[in-house]
């Protein structure tokens, strides 16, 4: 008689049930795990709202004492002048401020050139010298050598003073 496969399959039911029920895929926690779960998350949570409280408070302390330096400090910028900015150890700079937004780079090909080179005498020496220091070193020597009303003069191009501003209408 032909087998049907039906023995078969009986077969491996029979040695399933004999090697017991799979574990479950999301098996439910003990009320002692859900309550050490709980606990952990709450003092997780309670660690975020305190370093939340103590950020909050040291931006209001910088805020309150930038203002009272602008208040109190404004008459002596005035009469000193670039020495007030000097001695106020920005070299220049100001004040200090939030973080400014990322601005991109686009170097022309020349540019692009030199960073290259840079970076093939950096891989002679067996170091990494990544574009963005050589642009920071850049900066730092242009801050150095030049006020940033000089780089605005220096890169400025001639005033508009007649013609249409912005884009035509169709």
């Amino acid at each position: 008689m032909p087998a049907d496969g039906l023995n078969e399959l009986e077969e491996q039911a029979a040695a399933r049930r004999k090697r017991g029920a799979k574990p479950p895929r999301n098996p439910r926690e003990s009320p002692e795990e859900k309550a050490t779960r709980l606990e952990r998350l709450d003092q997780e949570r309670q660690k975020r709202e305190e370093a939340r409280r103590l950020r909050d408070e040291a931006a209001a302390e910088e805020k309150r004492r930038l203002d009272e330096e602008a208040a109190g400090g404004g008459e002596k910028a005035d009469q000193g002048g670039e020495d007030a900015a000097a001695a106020s150890g920005g070299g220049g700079r100001g004040k200090a401020r939030s973080r400014p937004a990322s601005t991109p780079f686009y170097p022309d090909p020349d540019n692009e050139e030199f960073l290259w080179t840079v970076a093939e005498a950096a891989t002679a020496r067996r170091e990494k010298i990544p574009a963005t220091a050589v642009l920071r070193l850049a900066l730092r020597r242009l801050a150095d050598q030049m006020t940033p009303s000089e780089v605005v003069r220096a890169l400025s191009g001639p005033v508009q003073t007649e013609g249409k501003i912005g884009r035509p209408r169709k």
